[in-house]
């Protein structure tokens, strides 16, 4: 394929494209061209995916959030926390989490009670991981029975996150019911006991939708608007969070 007004546009001018900075006729002329649209649409998702590996790269890790909330990290490491944060709306979160399920156990709970609870109250970051199927026995990504009756055409290839020991894939399709909606399916895999987890979907710090992990770790979260989510994968003693999750947005050809 080639550029239908050669010469093609370069990567400098398709990026500026992207972030709605290029002049009209750069606007019209991808509009016009499958060839520069498609070289747009690839530098799209790389840079998603290069925005996912980076998201919350500064953050401290969840054992030392828990660390500074029971008072025990060194006064150097503590006081970086502490002005991070006012900034970090994630790591609140996090911290408030903690303290709501410290505060459900027993008032007469000892220290190393405590740092066990921190230890148990685990919060696992996903990052994007580049390719769309598990290798191994698995053999290429085939999403089990949750996503039988899912109509639509062939999306992007599924995002494959990992965290810690878990894999979760997540496909973003139309919804079966509403044309003008979309539908998250998911599978995990690497946890054990899935049914005793569940998938909340949140925008703007406000939860939307929750489903149910299925044994085989399948979940489909329907009827949502174009944008961008969180996701949590919630059970006993871990959360799973991945974040930012875009739904609706994937440039197809025309």
């Amino acid at each position: 394929m080639q550029c239908s007004s050669p010469p093609g546009l370069d990567d400098q001018t398709l990026l500026a494209y992207l972030d709605g900075q290029a002049p009209e006729s750069v606007a019209a002329h991808v509009e016009q061209c499958a060839y520069c649209r498609e070289r747009a649409a690839r530098l799209s998702r790389e840079q998603k995916g290069l925005a996912a590996l980076l998201y919350r790269n500064e953050c401290p890790s969840p054992l030392e959030l828990g660390e500074y909330h029971l008072g025990v990290l060194p006064a150097t490491r503590a006081a970086a926390i502490e002005q991070h944060l006012p900034h970090c709306p994630h790591c609140r979160r996090e911290i408030a989490q903690l303290e709501e399920y410290l505060a459900s156990l027993e008032p007469a709970a000892q220290p190393d009670s405590l740092q066990k609870a921190v230890e148990r109250a685990r919060v696992w970051v996903a990052r994007l991981v580049r390719g769309g199927s598990l290798g191994g026995q698995m053999g290429p990504l085939g999403l089990a029975p949750a996503y039988a009756g899912l109509r639509g055409e062939a999306s992007e290839e599924p995002l494959v996150y990992q965290a810690e020991n878990a894999q979760v894939i997540v496909d973003v399709k139309p919804d079966a019911e509403r044309a003008d909606r979309w539908a998250v399916l998911g599978l995990t895999v690497g946890l054990e006991e899935t049914s005793a987890f569940e998938a909340q979907l949140w925008q703007d710090n406000n939860p939307l939708q929750t489903a149910q992990l299925d044994e085989l770790g399948n979940f489909v979260l329907s009827g949502l608007d174009p944008g961008t989510y969180t996701l949590l994968l919630i059970g006993p003693d871990l959360q799973i969070q991945i974040e930012p999750l875009p739904v609706g947005h994937v440039e197809r050809e025309q």
